[in-house]
C-alpha cells in the first residue's frame, strides 16, 4: 500500500472508482472536479499493486482541513484503506491545521463508527443537510 498525490494520469480509476461509490443522488465529482482538485494537491490517493484503489479529497482554511469525500474502489473496501487515509491526512495537516472537519450522513453507522475511532467527536447534528436526512458535523484535533 502507498499513498501519495493524485496526478492527472490517476483521473480515469478516480472516475470509475466515484462511479462505484456515489450514485447521481449523491453529487458524484465530475471529470472537471478531479482535474481542478488534483492541481490543488488536494487529493490523496492509495495505491495497490502501483493501482489506485482509493482517494481522499480535502479542502484547506486557515485553521482548519475539511475532509470532503473519501471513496475505495468496492473489491477494496473493508480492508482499513479509509482509515489509512484520514490517518495520512491527520500526520499530513499537523502544524499546518488545529483541526480536521468532516460531515456525514446520520443514519451512516458504519462510517460514524470508523470516525470515532479514529477519535473525531461529534459537533453538531446538521438537519436536512442532505436531500434524504440529516448529518453529522465531527471534528478531530490535529
Amino acid at each position: 500500500m502507498f499513498i501519495d498525490f493524485a496526478a492527472c494520469s490517476d483521473l480515469e480509476r478516480l472516475l470509475e472508482i466515484e462511479e462505484q461509490a456515489f450514485d447521481a443522488n449523491s453529487y458524484p465529482l465530475s471529470k472537471r472536479n478531479f482535474l481542478y482538485h488534483i492541481g490543488k494537491k488536494h487529493i490523496l490517493i492509495v495505491r495497490i499493486d502501483s493501482r489506485v484503489v482509493g482517494y481522499l479529497l480535502f479542502f484547506t482554511y486557515k485553521k482548519s482541513w475539511r475532509i470532503y469525500s473519501i471513496a475505495v474502489a468496492e473489491e477494496f473496501r473493508r480492508k482499513g484503506l479509509g482509515r489509512s487515509l484520514i490517518s495520512y491526512l491527520r500526520e499530513y495537516a499537523a502544524g499546518k491545521a488545529g483541526y480536521l472537519l468532516l460531515e456525514v450522513k446520520a443514519d451512516n453507522i458504519r462510517a460514524l463508527h470508523l470516525y470515532a475511532l479514529l477519535g473525531f467527536s461529534p459537533l453538531k447534528i446538521l438537519k436536512n443537510y442532505y436531500p434524504d436526512g440529516d448529518g453529522v458535523k465531527m471534528v478531530l484535533e490535529v
